[in-house]
């Protein structure tokens, strides 16, 4: 069955909080509980609502997107009938090329002619950075039973769990309908311990209604995003509902929320939560080897992803592909991105080891929970501790 949907995914998100996890590759792509991507979580969407292709706009380089993505045969988005992942990336040079737009030549034309050409009726605009599980089949219902012209998902949260300065911003909810929006603010200028309704970067609108906001946005010189499109559906009076997401959900703004996401996988309740919502969050499948663990292994409350190596001692941590462990070592609550090496006598603790890291024999390395220690991709943590950046 045709999809009713084209999907935009804005994979714009502010990197500079994530640095270095960021240094090479976009917030989509950051490596999550031992075998995905972020970019899975709203690509597992378009499978499960059966999209057909989906367009990317990335503001650096997509290289490691393009890497992980390939066809996008995993999520269904290599039909040959109209069907693919159009990419269009390094967004931040080409709007420096000097044309009248600050937004570069083809921008907006980009946009339009994915929209136009494609036979559904709604778009959806996505981002990544926001880590949920979103059944756009049951906002799509919503969206037409309340004959919405534009219907924006939140989801009711405390101030709290959000960084200070965060970016986001929160719907104003209708008191008498509680799925009208009536306005939006800065979560920035709010206290602590309000419960607010999140607004999570996800719009569904009729394809006429993005086509005059698009030729809008670009009269103003606008960038194609939520924000602003939320602002026009104000201007022009649109019928905006709120669609309430239940599920789990959790802000990807620096290297705390993404430590702390990664670690509440190890919590059964969030992990089915977040996985087994609805439909099963899909991933480019990497076969080989299961994961060996020595009889010197200790393992308390960990995840592995296959092809591992484990003598040593893992506690309450997230470890990737192709990670070997020597006795003696001892993690707890960390993260071991893929190809990474600890040899005997390492200590690592409230440690992120980014993909290729060589930590050498009896070397320690501890961070906080409230400020986790990152090591860079490609480094090499000597005994003395001495770091060598790749």
């Amino acid at each position: 069955m045709r999809s009713k949907i084209v999907p935009i995914l804005n994979l714009l998100e502010d990197y500079e909080k994530l640095k270095p996890l960021t240094d090479r590759r976009p917030v989509a792509s950051l490596p999550f509980a031992c075998r995905y991507r972020l970019i899975d979580f709203p690509f597992s969407s378009l499978y499960n609502a059966e999209s057909e292709s989906a367009a990317l706009f990335i503001s650096g380089s997509g290289h490691s997107l393009y890497d992980h993505i390939r066809s996008g045969s995993t999520w269904g988005l290599d039909s040959s009938a109209g069907g693919g992942v159009f990419t269009h990336s390094q967004l931040e040079k080409k709007s420096a090329t000097g044309t009248d737009s600050k937004h570069g030549k083809f921008y907006y034309d980009d946009y339009y002619k994915y929209v136009t050409r494609s036979r559904a009726e709604y778009v959806a605009i996505m981002g990544s950075s926001l880590l949920s599980n979103i059944n756009l089949n049951s906002l799509l219902r919503f969206h037409e039973d309340k004959g919405s012209e534009v219907t924006i998902v939140y989801k009711k949260i405390r101030r709290d769990d959000l960084i200070a300065d965060t970016k986001l911003s929160a719907l104003q909810i209708d008191n008498e309908d509680s799925s009208k929006v009536e306005g939006v603010n800065h979560i920035s200028d709010l206290n602590g311990d309000e419960h607010i309704y999140l607004n999570m970067e996800t719009m569904l609108l009729n394809k006429k209604t993005f086509l005059d906001f698009l030729f809008k946005a670009k009269n103003e010189d606008l960038s194609v995003n939520v924000a602003n499109f939320i602002s026009f559906t104000l201007e022009e009076g649109c019928t905006v509902y709120g669609y309430e997401y239940t599920g789990y959900l959790k802000a990807i703004e620096d290297i705390k929320s993404y430590y702390d996401a990664n670690m509440d996988m190890l919590d059964e309740d969030n992990f089915n939560a977040l996985f087994y919502r609805a439909d099963p969050v899909r991933t480019r499948a990497k076969n080989s080897a299961p994961t060996y663990y020595g009889s010197t292994a200790v393992i308390e409350n960990a995840q592995f992803a296959n092809d591992c190596e484990v003598y040593g001692t893992v506690k309450h941590s997230i470890v990737f592909r192709k990670v070997n462990i020597a006795e003696g070592a001892h993690i707890e609550n960390s993260i071991i991105m893929q190809d990474s090496s600890i040899e005997e006598g390492a200590v690592l603790k409230n440690v992120i080891l980014d993909k290729h890291v060589y930590v050498k024999n009896g070397a320690r390395l501890e961070g906080t929970p409230e400020n986790p220690l990152v090591i860079a991709k490609n480094s090499v943590v000597y005994s003395n501790g001495e770091i060598e950046e790749g």
